[in-house]
């Protein structure tokens, strides 16, 4: 994970001054990974580094970090002297963000900062920032010689969940706190919405699909999940005039036989329409909405990091 700059601007916009913590580096079992991030200040947080004592004494840290705007590296070894016994090891650095810090960051495509006593970077970082501004290198961070260079995350992910029943309410409450990923919730009818709120999550009313099909991003993905046959097909019309990167459509496999039929009529071609995938999910869990939103979600975390990866997903509804 990158430093989320949309993310970071709202809880300092929100909060004041924050505390950030970035896990450097791990070892062994751990919580949480390299590049998990965390934000404090005086009465609350946002995000994980995965919990127990190890979080708490990086919270209490923090919070006297924010007192003094300066930089701080600790290890901690996760083993009995923490109370825990996960066995790794997990380095951690804690950096103080006011508004002026979102500001400079606003146009930077990397963060680079030393957290060291070192004030002139050296020629290998200058080189690491180097490759990466011409291509040559990809990271999300790295340490080198004292200093930080972080890659800083100004776009994110989109997702356009279609339909705010039962299922759709149900993938939104598991899809909508995973990170980097803004997500576009659109009913025909506002009552249907249910009360969940997350900062990411942007609620949409709509009479036609069109309109808004078109303010989709071309990297877009779509879950089409709407109580009406006659809208999902509406929908699947007008993302297919439309670049994007994946569309999922909820039914049976008879359903997207009679939905292919009617689309090829409209003049849309066979490989295009078989970008959509149906039924979505995995029908092993079960239909009840949350089964079947624990399929989908876990689909969206396979699909997505194997395609970070660089390689293709063989993918098996069974």
């Amino acid at each position: 994970m990158a430093l989320d700059y949309s993310t970071l601007k709202k809880v300092v916009n929100s909060n004041g001054p924050v505390a950030r913590i970035l896990i450097l580096e791990v070892k062994g079992s751990t919580p949480r990974g390299s590049g998990t991030e965390m934000y404090v200040w005086a009465d609350g947080i946002h995000g994980t580094i995965g919990g127990g004592n190890l979080e708490f004494q990086a919270i209490k840290s923090a919070r006297r970090l924010s007192e003094t705007g300066k930089t701080d590296i600790k290890s901690y070894p996760l083993g009995p002297q923490l109370g825990q016994c996960c066995g790794g090891f997990v380095k951690i650095v804690t950096e103080y963000y006011d508004e002026k810090d979102v500001a400079n960051l606003k146009d930077k495509n990397l963060n680079v900062r030393s957290i060291s006593d070192k004030t002139e970077a050296s020629q290998p970082v200058k080189e690491l920032v180097k490759k990466y501004s011409t291509g040559g290198i990809s990271l999300d961070h790295t340490l080198s010689d004292g200093w930080l260079i972080e890659k800083v995350i100004t776009e994110k992910a989109s997702i356009w969940i279609w339909g705010a029943g039962h299922v759709g309410s149900a993938i939104l409450s598991l899809l909508a706190p995973m990170p980097n990923l803004d997500v576009f919730w659109l009913d025909t009818d506002p009552s249907r919405f249910p009360n969940l709120e997350f900062s990411n999550v942007h609620k949409i009313v709509y009479d036609t699909p069109d309109k808004f099909v078109k303010r989709a991003q071309p990297n877009a993905e779509h879950l089409i999940l709407t109580y009406s046959h006659k809208i999902d097909l509406e929908i699947c019309n007008e993302i297919l005039k439309h670049d994007f990167k994946w569309a999922g459509l909820i039914g049976s496999k008879t359903k997207f036989t009679r939905f292919k039929t009617k689309l090829l009529s409209i003049g849309h071609s066979e490989e295009k329409i078989d970008q959509i995938e149906c039924p979505i999910g995995y029908k092993k869990y079960g239909k009840h909405p949350q089964h079947i939103a624990l399929g989908v979600v876990i689909d969206w975390v396979e699909r997505n990091r194997e395609l970070e990866q660089g390689k293709v997903v063989d993918k098996k509804i069974a």
